[in-house]
């Protein structure tokens, strides 16, 4: 009997070696302006999903006997999940924002370059073709008065 709770006992003790091993982090870059952006959106998805995650795990404990403490916690942490998710979903509007407001301003710039290009055209001619063209019109109305 006793061999058999050693060997439960060391079955036990390998499988806590096993899992206690430290993953190895990868080194981090050093965060510039450029990928401040992707490194907000990128932690703060997976901040929302861990933290929806717990809400589950918590949750189901609660429901299964509920303590004025844990029930506190669990709104607390309701609380906080909620706040981050409207903080990236700010930061979704803002962005969409920004994109619409670029495109609707470089749809202006062109409409005014349009505008401008057909207003500016010119046409050059002659005095000699402008009387020609005023004589013309004028033979064409039947209204020559000969004098």
């Amino acid at each position: 009997m006793d061999e058999d709770l050693d060997d439960i006992v060391g079955d036990i003790i390998t499988q806590l070696k096993g899992t206690t091993a430290l993953t190895k982090r990868e080194p981090e870059d050093e965060l510039t302006k450029e990928k401040l952006e992707e490194f907000i959106i990128k932690n703060s998805g997976k901040l929302i999903m861990k933290s929806l995650n717990i809400i589950d795990d918590v949750q189901a404990y609660i429901s299964s006997a509920p303590d004025a403490k844990d029930v506190a916690a669990f709104a607390e942490l309701l609380k906080a999940s909620s706040a981050s998710m409207e903080s990236l979903n700010k930061i979704y509007i803002s962005l969409e924002k920004n994109k619409t407001v670029r495109d609707v301003k470089q749809m202006d710039i062109e409409s005014k370059e349009r505008q401008n290009t057909q207003d500016n055209i010119v046409t050059l001619i002659s005095r000699k073709e402008i009387m020609k063209e005023l004589m013309g019109k004028s033979k064409e109305d039947g209204s020559v008065v000969d004098v």
